[in-house]
Formats: structure tokens, C-alpha cells, sequence
């Protein structure tokens, strides 16, 4: 049965008032816009002419002609019409005017944006966009530029994708007023006004885990709570106002605007909330390090519920979420994982540079993709002034290549401020190892992908140190663990002799640690030296761990879509030597907290 055609699609010219967020759509010609009662489009009848266009349509083409006593601006140049077709937008200001026109093939989405008007804002100079705001917004983040930094700022209304309007152009109609450049007197004279004082970005009591700047306790900003505080002007409409408070209640809550208590802080650079309590004990970053599809959000999961376990059976601290609203996409890796009942149940999908573990914030004047922190509270009852909150992150593997360290795209720099390093390397990414393991049956050894984890270790180095400013030949002195995952297949490489175990009379041994990496270092020197020498020029004090987080091999298995993938069996999992390397990371930062027996 033949299928009938489908109806042909009319274009429409749509049209928006940026003023007052009215839109309209052309439907029949001439059609009048003006102030004028019997217009098809009324605009405001204090500044608009009785008549202010008329539009004619030729076939597809829109003849758009203004009042010929006018000075309008069309498309950023002075002209008195224009013709549009399919596809094309313009944008016209006269008389206190903005108009914004989008010749489309589909009217309904551009109605049903009817509302206040959004901006976006884009820069000729840096190829950014920030936005959208709302005019109040806009007004706002504006006006902390200077007339230069207006010149070469475009404004493009919501609907609107390639053309919008020059600032020189819009600045009376939309009310908009540059900052003022300061004298060299002004400038170097303390202002009273917190709110625009640059936070020092490199010094601080406190570093923010979002996107790793520092700031003191006087510069925390907080986050309105009132409804009509909704639009921050650097995250857009759709955040609450930040504020650096200056009034409070009688128990020393901040208030907002609009007198509602404001418990929820941000960080100043970024804006990002900042996790419950934050203020009151000290965070330490531990980076995981490794290559595309190495194993590290299987590890991460496995880690988080081993070390629950084994920190409190142990050693009597207490492992728990910091904030488990924010912690809910690792809480989520973890039940799948632990709870399923198939390998498609078990499998963890790669880390997304875009997905869900990633958010888009302000750094540093640009919008960025930084990755979300999982954080969590260590403490022993008998020691509480030694507690403080670690900070995870689950990577996407390319954001340690080489070739991603802009600064558009910061999302491995957490390396610099961490407290401990943890890389994680992949025996069956390397050819050497490969080779080792013939007799393997495990299904990852068959999938032959580029072996470039030496080169991500040597970036690690030029990274930390060009963050850090230190010289080339300078190491830092921060725990490097390099951690052979997927030990169920090569652990016999090193012997009959079985690993010691990390836990020994109730501390942590770092004599049994010690004796298991000096084992393992020599086997990557057989097989793969360049490991070692690249982990060795980065920090001088590291150790070699041999881990399994699922302590088996995956299966094969076909997912809805016919994709042959590959999991573990959730039946099979058993964690293989997982929380060694941060149990050793804990007992040299916390010693307090986690003691550990002799070095030898």
C-alpha cells in the first residue's frame, strides 16, 4: 500500500520582541508592525512610530521595509530593509526597538518559547558563549565589563543561533551601563564592596573539590533560597542567586535577599555548591590515573564498598558518604554492580567526557566540563579532631591524554592538589604482558587497542609539575601508587610465593607492602621498564601494588541493541588486594588516624 505524501511544510517569518519577550508569527501579508491599534504586531506606542515595518511576501521570500524616516540598524550595519529567506535570521534596532527575526520551517517551537526573554552572550576574541541569562541577569553580568570588554560582545536572544545584536547597538534599549575603568589610584585602593574583589585563586585555607582553586573562610559565598532569587549571572536562570552574605540570623545563618536563611554554600570561583560541612574538616584528593577503558570506574565502586568495610572492622573509622545526593551516581555504579544478577546487569558503561559525571561551570572566565566529586568522611571516635573527607573522582580516561590538557577542558588538573596519585595500569593493554599470558582465556586479552599508559604517565608529570611550577629535574612528594590491576590473570608471573597481606597486627604493614611492591617493581622492569621510569621522575615515594577489583574474568554477552560487551559475573566477583594502596596512602597523611606498623 503505497503511503500518501507527506504535506509540505510552510515557512514562517518569526518574529520576537527582545524588549518585552513577545513573539509573533507571519502567517499572511502585509503584515504591519508598529504601534499603531490595527497593527498585525503592536510594540511599545511611547517609542514606536505608528508604523514601524511592513512586511510582503514573495513565494519563500520575506520583504521586510521600515519606516523610511528612521535610522535602523540591520544585521549590525544601518539599512532600511532586508529580505529573508528560509533559514536565515536578522536582527533590527530603531527607535528604542529590538527585533529579532528567524525564517523557519517549523513555527511551533519558536511560540512556544513565548516568555521572558533569554540571553546568550558570545565573545569574538575567545570563540566563548556564557548564558543564558535573563535581562536582569544580563544587566548584572554586564555591567562588570568595561566599554572594551562590550566591544567585542554579541547578544543573542533565546531562538536565535547566528545572528545577534553588536553591544554599541542595544546598550539604551536594554538599559545597559559598562563598568568604569579605574584609575591607577582607584585600583590600587581597597574597595568596601566584597562582592567585586577577585578571590585569590592560588591561596587559601580552603580548596574547592569542584574545580580546585583556593579561597579563605571570608570568601565562601552562599546560595539564596527564595524563590524570587532564581538566576545566578554566571550559571544562568536556572540557579539560585550566590551571594556573599552580610546579614545573618541569631544562629549565625546567612540570609538572603529576601530574609530567608541560606544554609547552602558555594565556592567562589565556580559557584558550585559546596558539600554539607565543608567548612569544618579538611579534604584530601586522591586522583585515579589511567587510560581509556582501563577498569577505573569498576575499580572506584569496589574500592568505596571494600574500604566501608574494612576501614570500620579494622581500624574503627568510619567511611560514609559526605553527601549522598551528591554521591549518587557512584552509589548507583556500586549497587549495580554488587546487586546484579547477570553480566548485562554487572556492566558499567565507559565514562562519558559529556555524561552524567560531568557537569559544565564557570573557570576561570569560560564555561568548562569538570568532573563531579564523590566525597567522603573518615573518623574514629577516639581521635575526632583527626578526621577529614576524601575526594574521588571518576574520569574519563581520554581526560589524561595529552592532547586534553586545555584550558577548556580542565578535568584531570585535580592531580596537582591531590594528596595521593593512584595509577592505574592495565596489563592486557600492553603488548609485553600480553605475551606473558598466551595461556589467558580471559575475553580482554583478544581486543588489541593502543598501549599509550606509559605516555599518560609521563603527561602526569608534565602536568603536576607545570601546575605546580617545578623544575623538570624537581619530584614531588606526593604518594604515587601504581597500582597492575586485573592480578587474577598474571599474578602467577610472580611466583608461587603469595602476596603478604596489608593489614597486619592491627595496622596497616608497611614492612608487608613494602616486600610486595619491591616483587612487583621487578616484574614491570622485565616487561615493562617505561612504567617505572616514568612513575619514578614524578614522585619519590612510590609503591607498587598488584589489585583485582573483580577478582575475575568478565564474560561476553549481548546487549539489547546486538553490541557484543563485556562484564563481570556478579556471581564470581571477589576483590583482590583493592584497598592496599589506600590504606598505605592513609597511613602516610593520617598516621593519626591510621597507624602502621615498622617499615621493616
Amino acid at each position: 500500500m503505497q503511503m500518501p505524501p507527506k504535506p509540505k511544510t510552510e515557512s514562517r517569518l518569526c518574529i520576537l520582541d527582545c524588549v518585552s519577550g513577545r513573539r509573533a508569527v507571519v502567517t499572511r501579508t502585509p503584515f504591519v508592525i508598529g504601534s499603531n491599534s490595527a497593527v498585525d504586531f503592536r510594540l511599545d506606542p511611547q517609542s514606536c512610530p505608528p508604523v514601524l515595518c511592513i512586511i510582503t511576501m514573495n513565494g519563500d521570500v520575506c520583504d521586510v521595509r521600515f519606516n523610511a524616516s528612521s535610522k535602523a540598524v540591520i544585521d549590525g550595519v544601518a539599512a532600511d530593509s532586508f529580505s529573508s529567506r528560509p533559514g536565515e535570521e536578522h536582527s533590527f534596532v530603531c527607535h528604542g526597538q529590538m527585533l529579532a527575526f528567524k525564517h523557519a520551517n517549523e513555527a511551533q517551537p519558536w511560540e512556544r518559547t513565548a516568555g521572558a526573554p533569554a540571553w546568550n552572550i558570545y565573545d569574538r576574541n575567545t570563540l566563548l558563549w556564557v548564558g543564558p541569562f535573563d535581562t536582569p541577569g544580563l544587566r548584572a553580568h554586564l555591567s562588570t565589563c568595561t566599554e572594551d570588554d562590550w566591544s567585542h560582545l554579541v547578544l543573542l536572544p533565546s531562538g536565535l543561533d547566528e545572528m545577534g545584536f553588536f553591544m554599541r547597538d542595544v546598550r539604551e534599549s536594554l538599559s545597559l551601563i559598562p563598568h568604569a575603568k579605574e584609575t591607577a589610584a582607584e585600583a590600587e585602593a581597597p574597595t568596601a564592596s566584597h562582592e567585586s574583589e577577585a578571590v585569590n585563586s592560588e591561596y587559601g585555607e580552603f580548596t574547592c573539590p569542584v574545580c580546585w582553586f583556593k579561597f579563605d573562610r571570608g570568601d565562601v559565598m552562599s546560595i539564596a533560597v527564595h524563590a524570587k532569587l532564581r538566576g545566578d549571572p554566571m550559571l544562568g536562570e536556572d540557579q539560585m542567586l550566590r551571594f556573599h552574605a552580610t546579614r545573618f540570623n541569631d544562629r549565625g545563618q546567612a540570609l538572603d535577599a529576601m530574609g530567608l536563611a541560606a544554609g547552602d554554600l558555594a565556592c567562589p570561583h565556580c559557584r558550585r555548591k559546596l558539600p554539607t560541612g565543608f567548612l569544618d574538616l579538611p579534604h584530601r584528593v586522591f586522583s585515579i590515573v589511567g587510560a581509556p577503558s582501563s577498569g577505573k570506574s569498576y575499580y572506584l565502586s569496589v574500592l568505596v564498598k571494600v574500604l566501608q568495610n574494612v576501614l570500620f572492622q579494622k581500624f574503627g573509622v568510619t567511611f560514609r558518604d559526605a553527601d549522598p545526593s551528591e554521591n549518587v551516581i557512584l552509589t548507583q555504579m556500586k549497587t549495580q554492580l554488587f546487586s546484579a544478577s547477570s553480566p548485562q546487569e554487572a556492566f558499567l558503561a565507559k565514562t562519558d567526557l559529556e555524561g552524567a559525571l560531568y557537569e559544565t561551570l564557570p573557570r576561570q572566565g569560560r564555561k568548562v566540563r569538570l568532573p563531579k566529586p564523590f566525597i567522603f568522611r573518615l573518623s574514629h571516635p577516639k581521635a575526632p579532631d583527626s578526621g577529614f573527607s576524601v575526594v574521588f573522582y571518576d574520569n574519563a580516561g581520554e581526560h589524561f591524554e595529552p592532547t586534553s590538557n586545555s584550558a577548556d577542558s580542565p578535568g584531570a588538573q585535580h592531580i596537582a592538589v591531590a594528596s595521593g596519585i593512584f595509577f592505574l595500569f592495565d596489563p592486557l593493554h600492553n603488548t609485553e604482558f600480553r605475551r606473558k599470558l598466551d595461556h589467558v582465556t580471559d575475553p580482554q586479552i583478544n581486543s588489541h587497542r593502543l598501549d599509550q599508559q606509559d605516555v599518560i604517565l609521563a603527561e602526569t608529570e608534565v602536568r603536576i609539575k607545570s601546575l605546580l611550577g617545578l623544575d623538570t629535574r624537581q619530584q614531588v612528594s606526593t604518594p604515587l601508587a601504581v597500582m597492575v590491576g586485573k592480578c587474577d590473570t598474571w599474578i602467577s608471573l610472580l611466583g608461587d610465593e603469595p602476596l603478604l597481606p596489608a593489614i597486619a597486627d592491627g595496622t596497616v604493614s608497611v614492612a608487608n607492602i613494602t616486600t610486595n611492591s619491591k616483587r612487583i617493581r621487578e616484574l614491570l622492569l622485565e616487561i615493562c621498564p617505561a612504567i617505572v621510569a616514568n612513575a619514578e621522575v614524578i614522585s619519590s615515594n612510590v609503591c607498587y601494588f598488584a589489585i583485582s577489583p573483580l577478582g575475575c574474568s568478565p564474560v561476553e554477552f549481548t546487549d539489547r541493541d546486538g553490541h557484543v560487551r563485556i562484564g563481570p559475573d556478579p556471581k564470581k566477583i571477589e576483590p583482590r588486594h583493592v584497598d592496599a594502596p589506600t590504606l598505605w596512602v592513609l597511613s602516610q597523611i593520617s598516621p593519626d588516624l591510621m597507624p602502621s606498623g615498622p617499615t621493616t
